[in-house]
């Protein structure tokens, strides 16, 4: 399966570099365009109990460019398979001791990430243009395995965290498409801490469970190449005629 994944975005960026042999001759984009495309490739992150995962992945952008510079917005959806983890609890009374503990075992099916990039274009050469870039955003677990509070307000706060990232790649201009590839590396998954009441007499709590921990480890390493087609000027132009 790892091989199969890592497989994906090396096939896109060998396409990507076929193309843009092809249409070197054609026109590449201007400054201040609209772009919205597609993307897939792989997700690499740790699971605190089977170790390094890869799954693949598969997006959607929407690109605007200036001169020298580009606002990246994106989402990204990441295919697992009964990816396991897990986040310690404590039960504690209303004098604040510990009266059991444990480890909660859980399981996920994906990873989605909302992501804001601002990329930078350092150089700027006729058919293909690298870039780097820095963003920020949120990801989260889909289709979390419950836990024991059946509404699932554990999981949905133990799986998700905010990040920033730092993005790397290479654009090829084919007329009015781009095509891309790209490297991605967000910060790790944040610490958290969720409390829920598990007794309460009148207005005093009795007993409550506090869940904690990391649901992943580590960075998360995105390898990904995709194509983006123009939508026209991001900017109005002055004309004549009309009002």
């Amino acid at each position: 399966m790892r091989k199969v994944t890592l497989s994906i975005p090396v096939t896109v960026l060998a396409l990507c570099l076929g193309a843009a042999q092809v249409s070197a001759q054609q026109p590449g984009r201007g400054n201040f365009q609209w772009y919205i495309g597609g993307h897939g490739g792989v997700t690499s992150f740790r699971s605190p109990l089977t170790g390094r995962e890869y799954i693949p992945m598969a997006g959607g952008d929407l690109l605007i460019t200036a001169r020298r510079t580009g606002l990246l917005i994106s989402v990204d959806q990441g295919f697992g398979s009964d990816e396991l983890t897990f986040a310690s609890f404590e039960i504690r009374d209303s004098l604040d001791n510990v009266v059991n503990s444990g480890d909660q075992m859980y399981s996920f099916q994906g990873l989605r990430r909302y992501s804001a990039t601002l990329l930078a274009y350092p150089v700027k050469l006729p058919n293909i243009q690298p870039y780097v870039g820095v963003g920020l955003g949120i990801v989260h677990t889909t289709s979390n395995s419950l836990g024991p509070f059946a509404d699932g307000s554990v999981e949905s706060h133990l799986s998700s965290s905010a990040f920033l990232s730092g993005t790397a790649g290479l654009e090829f201009r084919l007329g009015p498409f781009s095509a891309f590839g790209q490297y991605q590396v967000t910060t790790k998954h944040g610490y958290k801490q969720v409390e829920n009441v598990l007794q309460r007499r009148d207005d005093k709590i009795l007993f409550r469970r506090i869940d904690f921990g990391q649901w992943t480890l580590g960075a998360y390493h995105t390898l990904s190449g995709g194509l983006r087609f123009s939508l026209g000027s991001a900017r109005e132009r002055a004309g004549s005629g009309g009002y």
